[in-house]
C-alpha cells in the first residue's frame, strides 16, 4: 500500500508539466538530460574589429572622393561657373557602376557644359570597375596622365565622357559643347588637373 501510494504521488506530480518531446528526442538513448551551460558573456564595450576597420575604411575612401572633386579654385582658368543644376548629358555617368558618388557641374560663357562624377568603391580598385564601363559613341583617345592608373574616353553627338581610375576612386569627366571637337578638347585639356587630384597609390 505505501509503494502504491509513492508511485501515485509521483504520476500525479507529473501529470501537469507539459510534454517536451524536443528535449525529449534530443536525449540520446533517453539519456538523462543535462543542462547547456550559457554562452561565455563578452567583455562590454570591446569593439568589433572588423567593424572598425570598415568604417574606417569607407571613411578613408569619402575624404579621397571629395578631395577629387573639382572646386572653383581648380578652374578658375577655365571661364566656368557653378551650375545651378547637372546637364542631362549623364548616359555614359549612368554606365559608372553606383559606389559612393560625389560631384559638381559647371557651365562656360560659351553656353558649354562641365560635369564632374566622382566615385568610391569599398571592395574594388577602382581600376577593376573602369575596365567593365561600357559607353556609346566613338571611343576617345586620351593620353594617361600623371596621378592616374587608367584612363578611357569616348564621344558622342557633342558630348565627350573621360574617365580616370586610382585607388579605390573613379573620376569622370564630362564635356558637351556645340562640336564634338570642341567638347573633346575641353575635356582632355581638364584631364591632367583631374588626375592630380586622385589619391596617390600606396
Amino acid at each position: 500500500m505505501v509503494l502504491s501510494a509513492v508511485l501515485l504521488t509521483g504520476l500525479a506530480g507529473c501529470a501537469d508539466r507539459p510534454n517536451n518531446l524536443e528535449t525529449y528526442y534530443n536525449r540520446p538513448g533517453n539519456a538523462v538530460a543535462t543542462t547547456t551551460p550559457p554562452p561565455a558573456a563578452t567583455s562590454p564595450g570591446v569593439p568589433d574589429q572588423a567593424a572598425a576597420a570598415s568604417s574606417s575604411a569607407q571613411q578613408a575612401i569619402a575624404e579621397e572622393v571629395a578631395a577629387a572633386v573639382l572646386t572653383r579654385s581648380d578652374l578658375s582658368s577655365e571661364g566656368v561657373h557653378a551650375a545651378a543644376e547637372r546637364a542631362e548629358n549623364g548616359a555614359c555617368f549612368d554606365a559608372v557602376p553606383s559606389g559612393d558618388p560625389r560631384g559638381a557641374s559647371w557651365t562656360y560663357s560659351s553656353g558649354s557644359t562641365l560635369t564632374q562624377q566622382v566615385t568610391g568603391y569599398l571592395d574594388e580598385a577602382a581600376t577593376d570597375v573602369l575596365s567593365r564601363v561600357r559607353c556609346d559613341g566613338q571611343k576617345l583617345s586620351v593620353p594617361l596622365p600623371s596621378g592616374a592608373e587608367a584612363v578611357r574616353g569616348w564621344c558622342s553627338s557633342g558630348t565627350c565622357t573621360v574617365l580616370l581610375a586610382a585607388g579605390h576612386v573613379l573620376s569622370g569627366l564630362q564635356v558637351t559643347a556645340n562640336t564634338t571637337t570642341r567638347a573633346s578638347d575641353a575635356v582632355k585639356s581638364l584631364t591632367p588637373l583631374a588626375a592630380e587630384k586622385l589619391p596617390v597609390s600606396q
